[in-house]
């Protein structure tokens, strides 16, 4: 009697043991730098879910990130125990000027990190929308520079709504920034700064992920988002993130790493999902 408990016992634990998921093991950290860019007038702010998931994947000081604004200030912030630094001033001067002035900023700022703040000479990017535009033509003002560059809703073919709503860059003092994203100003971007044949450093690639908007449900900073996919939709035709049509924020020559169906232009970097996957791909 006493071996069959010992045995009904043994089974039991046997049971509970198959049970229990598996203890994930954690990643080792990066020890590469990665820099960010945000979009057209610092509006769209990276989410802290977002940040808290790359924060998780770097290693402590390893992350950058840059506003394209006049400011030369640098300054750190501690998220979840490790530090993060941050250059130019969070507002929304920054992300106003044309794709040329806004690189140009972007380049004495990398110059500048690396000069005295420990920027690796190689470093990785993630930018926004137009930053991934800047960060097309940082590539070129920088050669050798960018290991990798991961855009996420960037209108590499420029996008209609630029040039429906050139009126607002005069109220947000955006009217070059602007200018820039209309889709005959990409063509011309596109023929000068080509993906194929950028400059990045050796095994360098640019990689793609878009997003995917439903209406009046996907609303933006302030409802920019349902008018923009709104506008899209009835008068070209096309569906869109709330920005960017349907197969626009990719480009020949990059590698599309995933389109997100469920996440807009905003929330393409408030999404812990799409820092994850930036992650993966990053070395």
């Amino acid at each position: 009697m006493k071996k069959r408990w010992i045995w009904c016992l043994c089974i039991l634990l046997l049971f509970v043991w198959g049970t229990i998921p598996p203890k994930k093991q954690a990643l080792p950290e990066k020890n590469s730098d990665l820099v960010l860019i945000h979009g057209f007038n610092n509006r769209h702010q990276w989410g802290e879910a977002f940040l808290n998931t790359l924060v998780a994947h770097w290693k402590s000081g390893h992350i950058y990130v840059l506003y394209t604004n006049r400011s030369d200030r640098v300054w750190t912030m501690r998220i979840n125990g490790k530090i993060v630094t941050f250059a130019g001033e969070n507002d929304h001067q920054a992300g106003n000027g044309s794709i040329d002035a806004q690189a140009k900023i972007a380049a004495h700022k990398i110059d500048l990190l690396q000069e005295k703040y420990g920027l690796d000479p190689r470093f990785a990017v993630i930018a926004h929308s137009m930053g991934g535009l800047v960060a097309r033509e940082l590539v070129y003002l920088r050669p050798g520079r960018v290991a990798d560059l991961v855009t996420i809703a960037s209108p590499h073919h420029g996008t209609p709504l630029a040039r429906e709503y050139s009126w607002l860059g005069m109220f947000v003092h955006g009217q070059a920034a602007m200018a820039d994203l209309t889709p005959e100003a990409m063509a011309r971007f596109n023929q000068k700064y080509p993906v194929q044949g950028s400059p990045f450093a050796k095994g360098g690639h640019l990689y793609t992920i878009a997003g995917d908007a439903d209406g009046w449900g996907n609303r933006g900073w302030h409802g920019e988002l349902a008018v923009g996919w709104t506008l899209l939709a009835l008068k070209y035709g096309s569906d869109s993130d709330g920005v960017v049509r349907d197969g626009e924020a990719t480009i020949k020559g990059a590698i599309h790493v995933k389109t997100f169906p469920d996440d807009d232009h905003l929330q393409l970097i408030q999404k812990p999902e799409v820092a994850e996957t930036i992650s993966s791909i990053l070395p």
